[in-house]
């Protein structure tokens, strides 16, 4: 789901309760840091219901595994893998 403008805070709450099995996958890992910048970008100190809630700290430190996992993700499609070298001889 992209989140715009227009997403409400209750649109970005859905998408990072969607994935928060972020590790799972590259898609999931993007889309909770997409929530997570949305909801950062609203400056809530908290957010709570019921039994839940997410603090502007918990965010900011989850943005940057994330952002690490999706940049990591991004770079690693284009390279290929080493295993390993051996001399054939000279």
């Amino acid at each position: 789901m992209a989140l715009t403008s227009s997403s409400t805070l209750t649109d970005a709450l859905s998408q990072y309760k969607d994935n928060l099995a972020w590790w799972e996958s590259e898609t999931k890992a993007a889309n909770l840091l997409e929530a997570v910048l949305y909801l950062l970008a609203c400056r809530p100190e908290q957010l709570a219901t019921a039994s839940q809630q997410v603090t502007h700290s918990s965010l900011a430190a989850l943005q940057g595994k994330l952002e690490a996992k999706v940049l990591n993700t991004a770079s690693g499609a284009q390279r290929a893998n080493f295993v390993r070298g051996r001399c054939l001889g000279v």
